[in-house]
């Protein structure tokens, strides 16, 4: 739903944002409705989910430095993930290509006025990285410093100043915008808490498509770069969205509500169907789950943060439970320990008794 060219000027004041909602004729409902504003692009249900999840995780991180000794773990498992995070950050800048305006000068001007639109005062570094064929991107943060990395396939399937890669681009930069990667550290115990952390991801990616179709102020190009996310590079384009937002409509059986319980991020086809209904103007459809999928989710935890992020999570999980339990057998053990030893001395006492009152047996004369 491409906005023309009429220009519409918003009641609100021109100020650092106003420039943004210059829109045109064909004004999109979900525009002028204000149902996408700088101020509503963030769900509720994120907001929500933070404060709970930031609740239970200071509460983690009390206990942590009351106990102490679970804070040497913590230490030791949060340098190795910055570590690992500077490896990749090292590689990122010597191995993909930096884009701006000597690189690439289209895209990297578009960049820069997303940023703007999204009230972003310092632009990211933007790279280009070859990944095999694999349609994605990613931000990240190291050291004060925050980078968006694009994989070069995505930029071939939608062009450099298209509305699909500023859905993308929008998108990475609504994660920078709303803090998740800070957040993510003080929030760290209670993502890991089966549901909860998942659920709180998947509501940051939600917002962050708010943020990407807000960017690009179109929404059918925003659909368009969903369903080749999905379908592929060729045949995505060509494929039905509406028919792709009804699969997360009719199939609500155990697995697909397990699946969802499981992920860090909205199914495709919940994307498509929620971009569509923004598209419309109309509120989000929340099709039931299954019921059994919460009870067995409550079994998994919710991390995000692939196999070394778990393995650190158990260790730091290992090294709390030992902190709490050692001293408890310890204890346990140095009261058996007493309670052995005074029941022997009694028993000692008890046969020095009997001896002295037991006659010596006499001895026959030879």
């Amino acid at each position: 739903m491409r906005i023309s060219d009429r220009v519409f000027v918003s009641g609100y004041s021109l100020g650092d944002w106003g420039r943004w909602r210059l829109e045109r004729a064909d004004l999109n409902p979900l525009f002028m409705d204000d149902i996408l504003s700088p101020s509503t692009l963030t769900l509720q249900r994120e907001r929500t989910l933070f404060v709970i999840t930031l609740v239970i995780s200071c509460l983690i991180w009390l206990v942590c430095v009351v106990t102490i000794f679970p804070v040497i773990g913590l230490a030791i498992g949060g340098f190795v993930m910055w570590f690992l995070h500077g490896l990749l950050i090292g590689r990122i800048k010597s191995e993909a290509v930096k884009l701006d305006a000597n690189q690439t000068p289209g895209l990297s001007q578009v960049f820069s006025e997303l940023c703007s639109r999204l009230n972003l005062a310092r632009v990211p570094d933007l790279y280009l990285m070859q990944s095999g064929g694999i349609l994605n991107a990613f931000a990240t943060r190291f050291c004060a410093r925050d980078f968006v990395v694009l994989y070069s396939d995505i930029l071939e399937a939608y062009g450099a100043d298209s509305g699909e890669i500023k859905f993308l681009l929008g998108h990475e930069i609504g994660h920078i915008r709303s803090k998740h990667i800070q957040k993510t550290v003080l929030l760290l115990p209670g993502l890991f808490l089966p549901l909860l952390g998942s659920a709180y991801n998947r509501a940051c990616e939600s917002s962050c498509d708010r943020y990407g179709a807000f960017a690009s102020q179109d929404t059918a190009a925003s659909v368009r770069a969903m369903m080749i996310l999905s379908g592929g590079k060729q045949a995505g384009r060509n494929l039905l969205a509406e028919g792709f937002s009804n699969q997360h409509h009719t199939s609500r059986g155990f697995f697909v509500s397990f699946h969802e319980l499981l992920s860090s991020y909205p199914t495709m086809s919940k994307r498509v169907s929620d971009l569509l209904d923004l598209q419309k103007g109309q509120k989000t459809a929340k099709p039931p789950r299954n019921p059994f999928a919460y009870f067995f989710g409550i079994f998994v935890p919710g991390a995000r943060f692939g196999a070394i992020g778990i393995l650190i999570c158990f260790y730091v999980f290992f090294i709390t439970l030992s902190s709490v339990a050692l001293p408890l057998v310890e204890r346990v053990k140095h009261k058996a320990e007493i309670e052995a030893k005074k029941a022997q001395e009694e028993l000692d006492l008890r046969r020095g008794d009997e001896k002295t009152e037991s006659p010596e047996p006499a001895t026959s004369p030879k």
